[in-house]
């Protein structure tokens, strides 16, 4: 019995030590690109705002590899942080874009968003640790593209 026991016991401390080093994996500062698994990206597709019809967004897909790879350059300078909970309310509208991921595995990301310093990905809410993002920059270099 005493030998169940403290098998039990065991069981439960390793079981408590992998949860609490996955959770702080998870919520530790990661690349942005790592958290967006970058080398498995397809596509990417851009949101863009369209203030001329009732469709909020027109999407403009990038399939080719190098321009995923620059936009993923552009990223890879920002590092970001997992919250806990998301409580985001936007502070800078004019200050954000949207974009969907569609990944190598046929997987697609909701819309997600980068506004300043928050990433909203998948249904997380990330702190961009060394923002603000520069947004016009990415505009700018994904309205090049076009």
């Amino acid at each position: 019995m005493k030998r169940k026991a403290s098998s039990l016991l065991v069981l439960i401390l390793v079981i408590g030590i992998v949860l609490l080093v996955v959770r702080w994996n998870d919520y530790r500062e990661k690349n942005l690109v790592d958290v967006l698994e970058a080398e498995e990206i397809e596509q990417f597709i851009y949101l863009e705002p369209n203030t001329e019809t009732a469709v909020l967004f027109q999407e403009t897909a990038f399939k080719d590899p190098e321009t995923i790879k620059e936009v993923m350059d552009f990223f890879g300078q920002y590092k970001v942080k997992k919250e806990g909970g998301s409580n985001f309310s936007t502070r800078y509208p004019d200050e954000q874009f949207h974009f969907i991921l569609e990944y190598t595995d046929e997987r697609i990301t909701v819309p997600s968003m980068i506004e300043r310093d928050v990433l909203l990905f998948h249904n997380n809410q990330y702190t961009i640790t060394n923002g603000p993002v520069d947004y016009r920059r990415i505009e700018a270099f994904l309205a090049k593209q076009k």
